[in-house]
């Protein structure tokens, strides 16, 4: 088995997605498992995606050491739909096999939240609030698990919790890098190993901000994941020349599929434009991955989740490349994107 992409989940948003052909068909919450050399790296864990890794079991490990080979964590932002299964990849641990030494989860940075960021919310003028970043939640992670992890390390005589996985706070490259950076920026390294080399940059996925895209360069190939964002310049230089970019996409009809024929009430109204806002039409992709000459196009995370591949499909336009609409467990070999 070589290098490849395989896809967990393909679900946008933190319901749970049953498609239209039953309710024992359901898209599992967004999550990608890039295998290289033997080992694993995760991009975001959504609803379902350490059940997803485990039936896989893409190394032929079985059921015991499936979770032995993960090498690292990377979250693009730390929305619900991005990061709820963490929990679950921490807990299976024990029973699952876990690697030697502290599983690393990179992620975004702290940040403050300023009244004018959400003038809705009709808060203090003026006033800030601290947003942790994805080193204070592993850690209240941690800290929220802490009897279960002293119980079963102490009858197994294993690591607690808090020596088996770490945050890490991906640094900004310079302290005057806004976070919902429109202007182009280099990428830059957050992590490299001896198999993978990964870079990320800034998106636009609105007040949900730092929120970051992907890049792993490997001997087979380079693999990009947008994250959640609407169409960025700095996820085009990112993915510039990439073998697979990884996108998501909004369906142009999610309005009214999911709140009805217009005209809306303004509190509605303003909902359904900042969703619109902070994510990439269906319609829109094709000519981003043309733009980075990228190979091979990837549609994951559909809001909404439950439509058919084809229908996705069908939506993209403008792009000479190859498109997959991808769906849960689909696997690309890197050697042959």
């Amino acid at each position: 088995m070589g290098d490849r992409l395989i896809l967990l989940g393909t679900a946008g948003g933190a319901e749970t997605a049953v498609r239209p052909t039953g309710p024992t068909s359901a898209a599992y919450g967004i999550s990608s498992a890039l295998i290289v050399g033997g080992r694993i790296y995760l991009v975001d864990v959504g609803q379902g995606s350490s059940r997803q890794l485990t039936l896989l079991d893409p190394l032929g490990a079985g059921h015991r050491r499936v979770m032995h080979d993960l090498a690292a964590i990377f979250l693009t932002h730390l929305h619900s739909d991005h990061t709820m299964d963490l929990v679950n990849f921490a807990v299976c641990s024990y029973l699952q096999g876990w690697p030697d030494g502290s599983l690393p989860v990179y992620g975004p940075w702290p940040r403050l939240i300023e009244a004018a960021d959400y003038p809705k919310a009709q808060l203090e003028p003026g006033s800030t609030r601290k947003v942790p970043g994805t080193t204070a939640m592993v850690d209240s992670l941690i800290s929220a698990f802490a009897a279960d992890s002293a119980d079963r390390a102490l009858s197994g005589r294993k690591a607690t919790l808090d020596s088996r996985m770490h945050g890490v706070d991906i640094a900004p490259p310079s302290s005057d890098v806004p976070l919902r950076s429109s202007d182009e920026l280099d990428p830059w390294v957050v992590h490299e190993d001896d198999r993978v080399r990964v870079t990320t940059t800034l998106v636009d996925h609105g007040n949900m901000a730092p929120a970051l895209a992907y890049r792993f360069d490997c001997d087979s190939g380079a693999v990009v994941f947008s994250g959640d964002t609407a169409p960025s310049a700095n996820l085009v230089r990112l993915a510039t020349g990439a073998d697979i970019l990884v996108h998501e996409v909004i369906d142009p009809e999610f309005g009214r599929r999911e709140f009805g024929e217009p005209p809306y009430p303004d509190q509605q109204r303003i909902l359904i434009e900042g969703i619109y806002a902070k994510h990439t039409l269906a319609t829109e992709v094709g000519a981003i991955a043309q733009q980075a000459g990228v190979r091979k196009l990837v549609l994951s995370h559909y809001a909404p989740g439950y439509l058919p591949a084809e229908y996705w499909r069908g939506l993209v336009s403008g792009f000479q490349g190859e498109v997959h609409a991808g769906q849960d467990l689909d696997s690309f070999d890197l050697h042959a994107a």
